[in-house]
Protein backbone atom coordinates (compact mmCIF):
# COMPACT_ATOMS: atom_id res chain seq x y z
CA UNK A 1 0.00 0.00 0.00
CA UNK A 2 1.57 3.27 -1.12
CA UNK A 3 1.35 6.45 0.89
CA UNK A 4 -0.89 9.07 -0.68
CA UNK A 5 0.97 12.14 -1.86
CA UNK A 6 -0.47 15.56 -0.98
CA UNK A 7 -2.00 17.48 -3.89
CA UNK A 8 0.30 20.00 -5.58
CA UNK A 9 -1.83 22.87 -4.28
CA UNK A 10 -0.87 21.87 -0.73
CA UNK A 11 2.88 22.15 -1.34
CA UNK A 12 4.62 25.37 -0.17
CA UNK A 13 6.03 26.21 -3.59
CA UNK A 14 2.48 26.56 -5.00
CA UNK A 15 1.33 28.98 -2.31
CA UNK A 16 2.22 32.47 -1.15
CA UNK A 17 5.01 32.15 1.43
CA UNK A 18 3.94 32.93 4.97
CA UNK A 19 6.55 35.47 6.05
CA UNK A 20 5.31 35.25 9.63
CA UNK A 21 7.21 31.96 9.71
CA UNK A 22 10.34 34.08 10.05
CA UNK A 23 9.25 34.64 13.65
CA UNK A 24 9.17 30.94 14.44
CA UNK A 25 11.89 29.98 16.96
CA UNK A 26 14.05 28.05 14.46
CA UNK A 27 14.25 31.20 12.31
CA UNK A 28 14.06 34.21 14.63
CA UNK A 29 16.51 32.91 17.25
CA UNK A 30 19.33 32.29 14.73
CA UNK A 31 18.56 35.63 13.00
CA UNK A 32 18.88 37.48 16.31
CA UNK A 33 22.08 35.62 17.23
CA UNK A 34 23.70 36.20 13.82
CA UNK A 35 22.68 39.87 13.86
CA UNK A 36 24.25 40.32 17.29
CA UNK A 37 27.43 38.56 16.12
CA UNK A 38 27.72 40.91 13.13
CA UNK A 39 26.98 43.95 15.31
CA UNK A 40 29.64 42.92 17.85
CA UNK A 41 32.09 42.13 15.05
CA UNK A 42 31.54 45.58 13.55
CA UNK A 43 32.13 47.19 16.91
CA UNK A 44 35.33 45.17 17.41
CA UNK A 45 36.63 46.10 13.95
CA UNK A 46 35.77 49.79 14.49
CA UNK A 47 37.66 49.76 17.79
CA UNK A 48 40.76 47.88 16.67
CA UNK A 49 41.27 48.03 12.89
CA UNK A 50 42.27 50.69 10.35
CA UNK A 51 42.53 53.41 13.00
CA UNK A 52 45.33 55.24 11.19
CA UNK A 53 42.84 56.17 8.45
CA UNK A 54 40.27 58.92 8.79
CA UNK A 55 36.71 59.67 7.72
CA UNK A 56 35.11 57.80 4.84
CA UNK A 57 38.24 55.79 4.08
CA UNK A 58 38.25 54.35 7.61
CA UNK A 59 34.52 53.57 7.38
CA UNK A 60 34.99 51.81 4.03
CA UNK A 61 37.90 49.69 5.24
CA UNK A 62 36.08 48.68 8.42
CA UNK A 63 32.86 47.93 6.52
CA UNK A 64 34.72 45.91 3.89
CA UNK A 65 36.47 43.88 6.59
CA UNK A 66 33.08 42.63 7.82
CA UNK A 67 31.97 42.09 4.20
CA UNK A 68 35.07 39.98 3.59
CA UNK A 69 34.52 37.93 6.78
CA UNK A 70 30.91 37.23 5.76
CA UNK A 71 32.04 36.20 2.27
CA UNK A 72 34.63 33.78 3.68
CA UNK A 73 32.19 32.08 6.07
CA UNK A 74 29.20 31.87 3.74
CA UNK A 75 31.09 31.48 0.46
CA UNK A 76 33.25 28.57 1.63
CA UNK A 77 30.32 26.99 3.51
CA UNK A 78 28.15 27.21 0.42
CA UNK A 79 30.90 25.83 -1.81
CA UNK A 80 31.18 22.80 0.46
CA UNK A 81 27.39 22.37 0.43
CA UNK A 82 27.18 22.48 -3.36
CA UNK A 83 30.15 20.17 -3.98
CA UNK A 84 28.90 17.58 -1.47
CA UNK A 85 25.45 17.44 -3.11
CA UNK A 86 26.19 17.19 -6.86
CA UNK A 87 22.96 15.32 -7.66
CA UNK A 88 20.64 17.38 -5.48
CA UNK A 89 21.76 20.78 -6.81
CA UNK A 90 20.30 19.87 -10.21
CA UNK A 91 17.51 17.42 -9.40
CA UNK A 92 16.21 18.31 -5.89
CA UNK A 93 16.63 22.09 -5.86
CA UNK A 94 13.17 22.69 -4.42
CA UNK A 95 12.59 19.63 -2.23
CA UNK A 96 15.97 19.14 -0.51
CA UNK A 97 16.19 20.70 2.94
CA UNK A 98 18.66 20.50 5.78
CA UNK A 99 18.41 22.64 8.94
CA UNK A 100 22.19 23.07 9.12
CA UNK A 101 22.49 24.11 5.47
CA UNK A 102 19.53 26.46 5.97
CA UNK A 103 21.69 28.50 8.36
CA UNK A 104 23.74 29.88 5.45
CA UNK A 105 20.91 32.03 4.02
CA UNK A 106 19.91 33.11 7.56
CA UNK A 107 23.49 34.24 8.23
CA UNK A 108 23.41 36.27 5.02
CA UNK A 109 20.01 37.83 5.78
CA UNK A 110 21.37 38.98 9.16
CA UNK A 111 24.52 40.31 7.50
CA UNK A 112 22.68 42.24 4.77
CA UNK A 113 20.33 43.76 7.36
CA UNK A 114 23.26 44.97 9.48
CA UNK A 115 25.17 46.16 6.41
CA UNK A 116 22.16 48.19 5.23
CA UNK A 117 21.98 49.91 8.64
CA UNK A 118 25.70 50.61 8.51
CA UNK A 119 25.48 52.16 5.03
CA UNK A 120 22.51 54.36 5.90
CA UNK A 121 24.38 55.69 8.95
CA UNK A 122 27.51 56.69 7.00
CA UNK A 123 26.64 57.24 3.36
CA UNK A 124 23.80 58.33 1.09
CA UNK A 125 24.46 58.26 -2.65
CA UNK A 126 23.53 56.47 -5.86
CA UNK A 127 25.88 53.69 -4.77
CA UNK A 128 23.91 53.31 -1.53
CA UNK A 129 20.68 52.95 -3.49
CA UNK A 130 22.30 50.40 -5.78
CA UNK A 131 23.52 48.33 -2.82
CA UNK A 132 20.21 48.62 -0.98
CA UNK A 133 18.44 47.26 -4.07
CA UNK A 134 20.93 44.40 -4.13
CA UNK A 135 20.39 43.67 -0.42
CA UNK A 136 16.58 43.81 -0.71
CA UNK A 137 16.37 41.48 -3.71
CA UNK A 138 18.88 39.10 -2.12
CA UNK A 139 17.00 38.92 1.18
CA UNK A 140 13.67 38.42 -0.63
CA UNK A 141 15.19 35.24 -2.08
CA UNK A 142 17.19 34.08 0.93
CA UNK A 143 14.22 34.03 3.34
CA UNK A 144 12.48 31.39 1.19
CA UNK A 145 14.12 28.34 2.84
CA UNK A 146 13.23 29.62 6.29
CA UNK A 147 9.58 30.39 5.58
CA UNK A 148 8.83 27.34 3.38
CA UNK A 149 11.21 24.55 4.42
CA UNK A 150 12.12 24.33 0.73
CA UNK A 151 14.53 25.98 -1.72
CA UNK A 152 17.70 25.53 0.40
CA UNK A 153 19.71 24.64 -2.69
CA UNK A 154 18.14 27.47 -4.67
CA UNK A 155 19.61 29.78 -2.04
CA UNK A 156 22.83 27.79 -2.43
CA UNK A 157 23.02 28.72 -6.10
CA UNK A 158 22.60 32.40 -5.22
CA UNK A 159 25.18 32.30 -2.43
CA UNK A 160 27.87 30.98 -4.77
CA UNK A 161 28.44 34.65 -5.61
CA UNK A 162 29.96 35.03 -2.15
CA UNK A 163 32.91 32.89 -3.27
CA UNK A 164 33.83 35.68 -5.68
CA UNK A 165 33.15 38.28 -2.98
CA UNK A 166 36.14 36.91 -1.01
CA UNK A 167 38.47 38.19 -3.74
CA UNK A 168 36.31 41.18 -4.67
CA UNK A 169 36.44 42.63 -1.15
CA UNK A 170 40.12 41.70 -0.67
CA UNK A 171 40.95 43.59 -3.87
CA UNK A 172 39.11 46.72 -2.72
CA UNK A 173 40.65 46.62 0.75
CA UNK A 174 44.17 46.37 -0.68
CA UNK A 175 43.43 49.24 -3.07
CA UNK A 176 41.93 51.62 -0.50
CA UNK A 177 44.59 51.08 2.16
CA UNK A 178 47.45 51.42 -0.36
CA UNK A 179 48.86 47.91 -0.01
CA UNK A 180 48.32 47.40 -3.75
CA UNK A 181 51.37 49.61 -4.42
CA UNK A 182 53.47 48.10 -1.62
CA UNK A 183 52.80 44.53 -2.71
CA UNK A 184 51.97 44.75 -6.44
CA UNK A 185 52.58 41.03 -7.03
CA UNK A 186 50.11 40.00 -4.35
CA UNK A 187 47.60 42.55 -5.59
CA UNK A 188 47.88 41.24 -9.16
CA UNK A 189 47.17 37.69 -7.97
CA UNK A 190 44.09 38.95 -6.15
CA UNK A 191 42.96 40.91 -9.22
CA UNK A 192 43.19 37.89 -11.52
CA UNK A 193 41.61 35.63 -8.89
CA UNK A 194 38.77 38.12 -8.66
CA UNK A 195 38.18 38.16 -12.43
CA UNK A 196 38.35 34.37 -12.74
CA UNK A 197 36.09 33.69 -9.74
CA UNK A 198 33.69 36.40 -10.97
CA UNK A 199 33.35 34.55 -14.26
CA UNK A 200 32.65 31.17 -12.63
CA UNK A 201 30.67 32.15 -9.52
CA UNK A 202 28.70 35.16 -10.77
CA UNK A 203 28.28 34.49 -14.49
CA UNK A 204 28.49 30.74 -15.15
CA UNK A 205 26.67 29.76 -11.95
CA UNK A 206 23.84 32.19 -12.71
CA UNK A 207 23.56 30.90 -16.27
CA UNK A 208 23.24 27.35 -14.91
CA UNK A 209 20.61 28.52 -12.42
CA UNK A 210 18.69 30.39 -15.13
CA UNK A 211 18.69 27.30 -17.36
CA UNK A 212 17.28 25.24 -14.47
CA UNK A 213 14.72 27.91 -13.55
CA UNK A 214 13.34 28.28 -17.08
CA UNK A 215 12.33 24.61 -17.09
CA UNK A 216 11.29 24.21 -13.43
CA UNK A 217 10.01 27.49 -12.00
CA UNK A 218 7.04 28.29 -14.31
CA UNK A 219 3.84 27.04 -12.69
CA UNK A 220 4.98 27.72 -9.12
CA UNK A 221 3.40 30.53 -7.09
CA UNK A 222 4.05 33.93 -8.68
CA UNK A 223 6.38 34.96 -5.82
CA UNK A 224 8.74 32.07 -6.57
CA UNK A 225 8.41 32.67 -10.30
CA UNK A 226 9.43 36.30 -9.71
CA UNK A 227 12.41 35.31 -7.55
CA UNK A 228 13.48 32.48 -9.83
CA UNK A 229 13.08 34.22 -13.18
CA UNK A 230 13.29 37.97 -12.54
CA UNK A 231 16.00 37.63 -9.89
CA UNK A 232 18.63 36.51 -12.43
CA UNK A 233 17.71 39.48 -14.64
CA UNK A 234 18.24 41.94 -11.77
CA UNK A 235 21.51 40.30 -10.75
CA UNK A 236 22.57 40.03 -14.37
CA UNK A 237 22.32 43.83 -14.64
CA UNK A 238 24.07 44.40 -11.28
CA UNK A 239 26.84 41.90 -12.00
CA UNK A 240 27.26 43.11 -15.58
CA UNK A 241 27.79 46.69 -14.40
CA UNK A 242 30.10 45.54 -11.62
CA UNK A 243 32.15 43.43 -14.04
CA UNK A 244 32.63 46.36 -16.42
CA UNK A 245 33.68 48.58 -13.51
CA UNK A 246 36.24 46.02 -12.41
CA UNK A 247 37.62 45.59 -15.92
CA UNK A 248 37.89 49.37 -16.24
CA UNK A 249 39.55 49.86 -12.85
CA UNK A 250 42.06 47.05 -13.39
CA UNK A 251 43.07 48.17 -16.88
CA UNK A 252 41.41 45.47 -18.96
CA UNK A 253 39.33 47.91 -21.04
CA UNK A 254 40.45 50.41 -23.71
CA UNK A 255 41.05 53.99 -22.53
CA UNK A 256 37.81 55.31 -24.07
CA UNK A 257 35.73 52.84 -22.04
CA UNK A 258 37.60 53.18 -18.74
CA UNK A 259 36.28 56.69 -18.07
CA UNK A 260 32.72 55.56 -18.80
CA UNK A 261 32.77 52.74 -16.25
CA UNK A 262 35.23 54.20 -13.72
CA UNK A 263 34.03 54.08 -10.11
CA UNK A 264 34.46 57.39 -8.28
CA UNK A 265 32.69 56.47 -5.03
CA UNK A 266 35.69 56.77 -2.70
CA UNK A 267 37.17 59.80 -4.49
CA UNK A 268 33.86 61.68 -4.39
CA UNK A 269 33.41 61.08 -0.67
CA UNK A 270 37.00 62.07 0.10
CA UNK A 271 36.56 65.32 -1.88
CA UNK A 272 33.30 65.97 -0.02
CA UNK A 273 35.07 65.54 3.33
CA UNK A 274 37.87 67.93 2.31
CA UNK A 275 35.33 70.60 1.33
CA UNK A 276 33.54 70.21 4.65
CA UNK A 277 36.82 70.59 6.52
Amino acid sequence: MTEDKPPLSALPEYNMPNFLNLFLPYNIIPLIIYSLIFRLARQYVKTNFWLKFEGFKRYRLQNLTICWAHAVVVGLGDLILMFTHPHEIFHEVIEWYDPIAAQLPLISVAYFFQDAIDMLMYEWSSYTLELLLHHFVTCAALVCPGVTGRFTLAAGWALLMEVNSIFLHARTILQICGLNTQFPGVFRVVVYSNIISFFFFRIISQLLWTHWAIYNVPGLHWYFEMIGLLGPIVFGCINGLLFMRLLAADGFLPENLRARFAVTRDNKNEEKEKKQN
